[in-house]
């Protein structure tokens, strides 16, 4: 792990942004509600993102595009998916939904925390998706109905990756394969990867919060 990470740090230097993120740091502050775990997904995505909202690249920069296959090698292994499944449904979406995707993964490890979508501080459930999709300039509801009630529907076939899946009473981003989501699922526990039960993925409805 330490060798992975300083190889990240390198590349970040090399590219000017070695302090514009901070790489295996995370650590509670005095108002967290719990502390904040270190997750690799999260580190790769955190530099993900700062090449994607970079002035000077866009999504199709070898550069991100790189972070982004390593961020894919990260989730399969945590869910048992193929990467190459992961980066063909990441290159299906828009630049906003990729945007909102690497977001939320960068949270993972962040502690549950009610009636919050900061980042210093935790998340819940529409906080987390709020904070994903404001970093790629959509403004959400910071409530999970009402997040629903602003999007447009879609199902399982026209979903993209980065769209969200209203569980009732909860809401999860989907990672465009299988019933692979990013969520924020409850007091206790902390931002997370998993894969909805198909009980859970029938009683789901999928949506465009973009729209």
């Amino acid at each position: 792990m330490p060798g992975r990470i300083q190889n990240l740090r390198r590349r970040l230097g090399v590219l000017g942004l070695a302090g514009a993120i901070v790489i295996g740091t995370a650590v509670p502050t005095a108002s967290a509600a719990a502390p904040r775990m270190v997750d690799p997904i999260a580190e790769v995505a955190a530099g993900a993102l700062v090449l994607l909202n970079s002035s000077s690249t866009r999504d199709e920069s070898p550069s991100f595009l790189a972070w982004r296959e390593q961020l894919a090698v990260e989730v399969g292994e945590r869910l048992g998916l193929d990467p190459d499944e992961l980066l063909e449904a990441w290159d299906r979406a828009d630049t906003e939904h990729q945007t909102a995707l690497v977001a939320a993964l960068s949270q993972l490890g962040a502690p549950y925390r009610r009636r919050s979508a900061d980042p210093e501080k935790g998340f819940d459930c529409s906080g987390l998706t709020a904070y994903a999709w404001g970093q790629a300039g959509v403004s959400l509801a910071r409530n999970s109905t009402q997040q629903f009630r602003q999007g447009e529907p879609r199902n399982f076939f026209t979903a993209q990756a980065g769209d969200l899946i209203r569980y009732p009473g909860h809401v999860m981003m989907w990672l465009g394969v299988d019933s692979a989501v990013v969520h924020s699922p409850e007091p206790g526990k902390v931002v997370e990867v998993r894969l909805l039960s198909d009980r859970s993925l029938r009683r789901s409805g999928f949506f465009d919060p973009s729209e």
